[in-house]
C-alpha cells in the first residue's frame, strides 16, 4: 500500500508482510520528514485483515501492480530483519529470510524445514504467552509478596495443574521456576538451562560441605540472594515490553548473520527509548551475579569463597571487596572460572552511555550513537550500532542473566533441602 505522512504529506510505498500475531504494530521514520509513523495489523478475524494509521493515512492514489519508484520504500514485518533499499518484486521479507536460512543451512532441505519448525515454534509460544503478559507479571508479583498460597493457586491454574503444591518453602521456589521456565521459553536456550541446572548439584557436592554452608549463610543473612534473585524477577515481566523488537533478533538465532549483513537490515518498530534502559539494568544484575560466580570460583579452587587468586601481588581479602569493584575490573579475578561468561552479553561503553544519557537514537537510519566517556567539556568519540544489533545483545544479556538466574535457583534448594536439614541435626 502507499501511505501520506500527516506531518509533511509526502507519499511512503510500504510491503507488509503478514505475522501470526494477532495484532501487528509497525512502525517507521518517515523517510521525508522523519516523524513517526505507525500502521497496526489486525488478523483477529483472520483470513480478513483491519489496518488502522497513527502519523499517516492511505493514500489517495492506491497502486495497482507493483510500485514504479517515485516514492520512497518501506519494507515492513515483525518477525523478520527486512533489508533497506529500494524496492524490488518478490524480495519480500519472507523470501529473504527463507533465502538466509537456506544459506546458513547449507542447502540442505530437511535441515532448512527443521530450522524454520524451531523459530515457528517459538514464535506461536510467543504470542501465546505476549497474551498472558499480564497474568505471568501478576504472578511474580505474588511470588515476592506475603501471600504464598494465593501464589501457587495462581501459578497451579497458569500451569495447568489440578493442585496446587505446598508452602515448604522448596515446594514454592519450584514452581516459582516452573513458570518462569515456560513463561519465558521463547526468549531462552533450553539447552544451556538443563546444562546449569544438572551442573549446579554436583558443582555443590564438589565443594566442602561447611565451606560452602558457610558461603550461604553470609548469601542470606546479607540478604545477598534474595535481593539479588527479587531483581532478576523485576526484568522478566520487561522482556515482553521488549517483546516486538526481540523478534527479529530471534530469527537470527537461525542465521548467525555476520555484522556486515546486520547492518543492511532493520526492525519494523520503533521502540529504542522504550528499552534502552532495560539492557543498562539487566548488566547491572549481571555484576552482582557475577559475585555468586567469584564465590564459588573460590571455593572450588581455594576451598575458600573469600580467597581471590594474586594479582599484582596482591589479592582482594574478600567477596565485599569483589562485589564493590567496576564490572570492568571483575572479570580478571575469576581466573579458571567453572561458568564460562557470554562476552557477547556486555558492552560496558554502551552500558556506560546509557546511563549517562550520552545516546542518541536516528529513527530513519535506525543508527543509534553512543559516547561511552561523553558529558565532558571536550569532545569524545562516538561509537555506533544499529537497532537490530542492540536488540540482538539486549537479548544475549537477558539469556545470560536468566542462566546465572538457575545459579541462585540451585542455591536456594540446597538451602531448604540439605543446608538446613543439616543444621537440625
Amino acid at each position: 500500500m502507499t501511505v501520506t505522512c500527516d506531518t509533511c504529506e509526502q507519499d511512503i510505498d510500504c510491503r507488509i508482510g503478514y505475522s501470526n500475531r494477532r495484532l501487528q504494530p509497525l512502525a517507521f521514520s518517515c523517510p521525508h520528514c522523519d516523524s513517526q509513523i505507525g500502521i497496526t495489523l489486525d488478523t483477529s478475524n483472520a483470513p480478513s485483515s483491519k489496518f488502522s494509521f497513527d502519523g499517516c493515512k492511505p493514500a489517495d492514489a492506491q497502486p495497482s501492480g507493483a510500485f514504479d519508484g517515485r516514492n520512497p520504500f518501506i519494507d515492513l514485518h515483525l518477525d523478520f530483519p527486512v533489508r533497506s533499499g529500494g524496492y524490488q518484486i518478490g524480495h519480500t521479507p519472507f523470501m529473504m529470510a527463507m533465502e538466509d536460512i537456506t544459506v546458513a543451512s547449507g542447502g540442505n532441505s530437511k535441515k532448512a524445514h527443521s530450522m524454520l519448525q524451531f523459530l515457528n515454534v517459538h514464535l506461536n509460544a510467543l504470542n501465546e504467552m505476549t497474551e498472558k503478559a499480564g497474568e505471568i507479571k501478576r504472578l511474580i508479583n505474588l511470588y515476592n509478596g506475603k501471600n504464598k498460597q494465593l501464589f501457587q493457586q495462581r501459578a497451579a491454574s497458569f500451569l495447568g495443574k489440578q493442585e496446587e503444591k505446598s508452602l515448604l518453602p522448596q515446594d514454592i521456589n519450584a514452581t516459582l521456576y516452573s513458570v518462569v521456565s515456560i513463561a519465558f521459553f521463547p526468549f531462552t536456550v533450553f539447552a544451556h538451562s538443563k546444562e546449569i541446572s544438572e551442573k549446579m548439584p554436583q558443582l555443590m557436592g564438589s565443594i566442602d560441605r561447611e565451606k560452602l554452608g558457610e558461603f550461604i549463610d553470609h548469601l542470606d543473612a546479607s540478604g545477598f540472594l534474595s535481593t539479588l534473585q527479587r531483581d532478576c524477577l523485576s526484568i522478566y515481566p520487561r522482556i515482553y515490553d521488549a517483546e516486538l523488537p526481540l523478534r527479529p533478533a530471534l530469527f537470527l538465532d537461525l542465521t548467525g548473520n555476520t555484522e556486515a549483513e546486520k547492518t543492511a537490515t532493520r526492525v519494523s518498530v520503533q521502540d529504542f527509548s522504550r528499552i534502552k534502559d532495560l539492557y543498562k539494568d539487566i548488566v547491572e544484575i549481571l555484576s552482582r551475579q557475577l559475585v555468586l560466580v567469584a564465590g564459588f570460583n573460590n571455593l572450588l579452587i581455594r576451598g575458600d569463597a573469600n580467597s581471590f587468586k594474586l594479582i599484582d601481588g596482591g589479592a582482594l581479602s574478600d567477596l565485599k571487596k569483589f562485589s564493590g569493584k567496576p564490572l570492568s575490573e571483575k572479570f580478571k579475578y575469576l581466573d579458571d572460572s567453572w561458568y564460562n561468561i557470554d562476552p557477547d552479553a556486555f558492552n560496558l561503553g554502551l552500558r556506560n552511555a546509557i546511563a549517562h544519557n550520552n545516546i542518541h537514537y536516528n529513527g530513519s537510519s535506525q543508527i543509534i550513537t553512543y559516547s561511552p566517556s561523553g558529558g565532558r567539556l571536550e569532545a569524545s568519540s562516538n561509537e555506533t550500532m544499529t537497532f537490530l544489533v542492540f536488540v540482538r545483545l539486549l537479548l544475549i544479556a537477558f539469556r545470560e542473566m536468566h542462566s546465572l538466574h538457575h545459579v541462585i535457583k540451585s542455591v536456594f534448594f540446597y538451602k531448604y533441602l540439605i543446608h538446613e536439614k543439616s543444621k537440625e541435626k
